[in-house]
């Protein structure tokens, strides 16, 4: 079958029209139908009808009635009865003309707000069932109204975290495409030592380690998705000012207590943590204030308190032979690199075009 639109509206058109024709003979009191994608290359039509009087034929013939071109469609009846048979029917038509994912064309004279009240636990299971779209089930359950606070706090809870969710995913795709490009970090005595003190042994407080060397200022401390049971430690990037250390020893020293943050105007704290057994990194811009105290400072200067390292060289193993056969072209363009911040991650030759 064609999928042309202008085809499936004139196809819709004479179903809609077939329905009318059965409606009278069958006594039915309301029509609900549509056109749904099945598939990009399928659609399917679904009908549901409501009757006055009881259908009552035998014979093999019995339900030819309900062909449509030629087609026998799949045949249900509804066998709710008393208190339950309102319901059904209700959500029989709604269900049918809901706006759900695929649905091309609906067509209804039993209309959802006016023949019948909508359930707002009928958009929650639509919704649970991956039926219908936050959009649409926003747009409904404002106009069914009650409880609809609540879900659209939910959708955008949802929303945040699935979007938050996908930018970690691609962070991680890139990331994990571009190790084979990572060159290998050169061994730092000062960092081996700093890393032997976290051995797993308990202690009243470690060491923190600063790094000096040309990055990019960025001072922030926002401890929120700080969790202790996934991660071994954090890195306090571009600090603008050496003696924020010592301001904050009792957090980043890792002391074995709780500490709160994020103190709001209320006086209410948003969230605590505790660096008790993780490592702390701290890394300073050349541009970053009071520098000198890291080596000057009776606090900052104990080994104890603080391992320095200062970066006057890149940090990683730098691929000398890369170059060594070129052409001379590709010696050039090597020339014409930018340069890089010391520290940070380089582009490898792999990215460049070989001989």
């Amino acid at each position: 079958m064609a999928l042309d639109h202008g085809v499936l509206e004139n196809l819709f058109g004479r179903f809609v029209a077939y329905l009318g024709r059965l409606a009278d003979q069958i006594s039915a009191e309301g029509v609900s139908a549509t056109m749904e994608r099945a598939s990009p290359e399928r659609v399917h039509l679904h009908a549901y009808l409501h009757l006055s009087t009881a259908f009552h034929r035998r014979g093999q013939d019995a339900l030819n009635i309900f062909a449509f071109e030629g087609v026998r469609p799949h045949v249900t009846p509804n066998t709710a009865s008393g208190k339950t048979y309102t319901g059904a029917v209700r959500f029989g038509h709604f269900y049918v003309v809901a706006d759900k994912l695929g649905t091309l064309f609906n067509y209804t004279n039993y209309p959802p707000f006016k023949a019948y009240g909508v359930e707002g636990w009928w958009l929650d299971n639509l919704l649970k069932a991956g039926k219908l779209s936050r959009k649409a089930y926003l747009k409904m359950a404002a106009q069914v109204t009650v409880g609809f606070q609540k879900r659209l706090a939910d959708c955008k809870a949802a929303e945040r975290y699935l979007r938050d969710e996908a930018l970690q995913d691609a962070i991680c795709a890139h990331a994990k495409a571009l190790e084979p490009a990572t060159l290998p970090m050169k061994s730092f005595p000062v960092i081996e030592e700093f890393v032997a003190c976290h051995d797993g042994s308990s202690r009243f407080r470690r060491p923190i380690l600063a790094i000096v060397g040309k990055s990019l200022e960025s001072e922030q401390m926002d401890l929120a998705e700080f969790d202790r049971r996934i991660h071994a430690g954090v890195i306090l990037d571009g600090v603008g000012d050496a003696l924020f250390l010592k301001r904050h020893r009792e957090a980043l020293q890792g002391r074995p207590k709780m500490v709160k943050d994020a103190k709001s105007a209320t006086n209410v704290y948003s969230y605590a943590y505790s660096f008790c057994g993780r490592a702390v990194v701290a890394t300073f811009d050349l541009s970053a204030q009071n520098l000198g105290e890291l080596e000057s400072d009776h606090w900052l200067c104990n080994r104890d308190n603080v391992r320095l390292l200062k970066l006057n060289e890149t940090a990683y193993v730098e691929p000398a032979d890369v170059y060594l056969d070129s052409p001379p072209a590709y010696a050039a363009r090597a020339d014409q690199r930018k340069r890089r911040w010391i520290g940070s991650p380089p582009r490898c030759a792999a990215l460049f075009p070989g001989p």
